[in-house]
């Protein structure tokens, strides 16, 4: 374990080194957080009473995920594909630690680092300027939290999976971009799932990508009470038991068949 915090912590501060980008993206968040606030404002303003929950409930909604993006999709298949590409693999398989719990480390670093200067001053700003409202209770607050543990690592499964296929095919710019519009999208982070008709409906209560910013959001605002709470804390453990089981099993299978182009 200490080798683990090791290299998380040998991570944040690399991530602590690109001010340039840092300062990018805290800009983004406040630019995302004005301007999802309004649309909802604006929505409301035409449709009041048509999306299922009030109107400070959705607007803490979306500047709450603007907030928190940040925080997930940390870049594992991106570094395994650079790694492959310039024969850095090599190094990373002789380090002392096993190399799903490396990545797990410095995705976890480099989270770590968004969740002390992005994510929490976004949702300061996000409390004084953009209507962003405090959970109603401490145990809210904390289901929040455990439920955002969650999401990040199923996130991290679901792109160290991706970064597994990224050792065969080497190049993955298009298949992350596809891979990672469909998470944005099934995962509610722009449009709550509970306004999805039909079959997407369906589809998004299955797949995992609910686990990410969803669940933890619609516990945050109420809008999941109770045994619902309950249930999509063991749907999000549940998924990333399953990805965990196939990420082990995945690395296991690409690691023989890496081919590396640098070194």
């Amino acid at each position: 374990m200490k080798v683990f915090w090791a290299f998380a912590r040998q991570h944040f501060h690399a991530t602590a080194m690109y001010r340039f980008d840092f300062w990018l993206r805290v800009s983004s968040i406040f630019i995302l957080m004005y301007g999802t606030r309004w649309l909802w404002i604006t929505l409301y303003t035409q449709r009041p009473g048509a999306f299922g929950v009030s109107l400070q409930q959705m607007v803490t909604y979306a500047v709450l995920s603007m907030a928190i993006q940040n925080l997930f999709f940390t870049g594992p298949p991106y570094y395994m594909a650079q790694q492959v590409r310039t024969g850095g693999i090599d190094v990373d398989l002789l380090k002392p630690l096993d190399f799903h719990f490396h990545m797990l480390a410095r995705s976890t670093g480099e989270m770590l680092f968004r969740v002390l200067v992005m994510a929490l001053p976004g949702m300061v700003v996000g409390y004084f300027l953009f209507d962003l409202q405090l959970p109603s209770t401490l145990r809210t607050g904390f289901l929040f939290m455990v439920a955002l543990l969650l999401g990040y690592l199923v996130s991290f499964h679901l792109d160290f999976l991706l970064g597994s296929v990224a050792l065969v095919t080497l190049e993955i710019h298009s298949i992350d971009w596809a891979f990672h519009a469909t998470s944005r999208f099934f995962s509610g982070q722009y449009v709550p799932l509970w306004l999805f008709p039909g079959i997407l409906g369906t589809l998004a209560d299955v797949l995992p990508f609910r686990s990410i910013f969803f669940i933890p959001l619609s516990i945050y605002i109420g809008a999941l009470r109770g045994s619902a709470v309950t249930q999509a804390i063991v749907f999000q453990t549940l998924w990333v038991v399953i990805l965990l089981i196939a990420s082990r099993w995945m690395w296991g299978r690409v690691q023989l068949r890496i081919v590396s182009q640098g070194g």
